[in-house]
């Protein structure tokens, strides 16, 4: 009999031994998990702070231009964009005289912001935009590839406008910074603007033009929901 109550005491034991392994690894991971959560809840912060930080300035330094340039400012996250669709001509990604124009003025003060900020953006984007029309000839796919292509000419040639101006082309920290930072992004239709009720597109608007900043702490809050992804499975 005290065999019998020893073997069973020993089986005990070592559910014991295991369930106190486990509530242990509960804890552990409860540990992370909180960890984890101040990270992110941090970085929050911080991309709310440093966005409003530069947007108050980017509004501050354009407020007299805003009407004049068909431009609004952080309106839908942080980033400037050009509405007026006759930046370009129909189907051409050359610059019009006027959107020239008001690059030139523009872009260097926009750099004055980005550089107070530079070790917080980690990224500069110019990107075109497109309504959804198609040309006649096209299909609903060679259309989208079409206005694909066109839009990506459009930006570029804005970057490439943009970094031949002047106080930029002798500023050499502008310059060293916009080659790390500085991209063109050709985005077709992929973002095109609906009406109020949702159901039909703006072409006018859909038609722009945006310079969109992202921040290093919003790059590390990415990197910080991978990891959890990643760790999840």
């Amino acid at each position: 009999m005290s065999k019998v109550f020893s073997h069973q005491s020993t089986e005990d034991n070592q559910w014991i031994s295991v369930s106190d392994m486990m509530a242990g690894l509960m804890m552990i991971f409860l540990f992370i998990s909180i960890i984890y959560i101040e990270n992110i809840s941090k970085y929050f912060s911080n991309i709310s702070d440093i966005s409003d930080e530069i947007c108050s300035d980017l509004k501050r330094e354009f407020e007299k231009e805003t009407t004049k340039w068909d431009m609004s400012i952080c309106e839908n996250g942080l980033l400037i964009s050009f509405d007026n669709d006759s930046n370009f001509g129909v189907n051409s990604s050359k610059i019009s005289v006027d959107f020239s124009s008001v690059l030139t003025d523009f872009y260097p003060r926009l750099m004055v912001v980005i550089h107070k900020y530079k070790e917080s953006i980690s990224e500069l984007r110019i990107e075109g935009h497109t309504d959804s029309s198609v040309r006649t000839s096209d299909s609903e796919l060679s259309g989208y590839i079409y206005n694909t292509k066109l839009s990506q000419d459009r930006s570029r040639n804005v970057m490439e406008f943009a970094l031949n101006l002047s106080p930029i082309l002798t500023n050499q920290e502008y310059l060293n910074w916009s080659y790390t930072h500085v991209t063109a992004h050709g985005m077709s239709s992929s973002k095109k603007v609906l009406r109020e009720k949702g159901l039909e597109e703006d072409y006018a608007a859909s038609r722009r033009v945006e310079f969109r900043l992202r921040t290093k702490a919003e790059e590390r809050l990415l990197d910080l929901v991978s990891e959890i992804k990643i760790n999840g499975n």
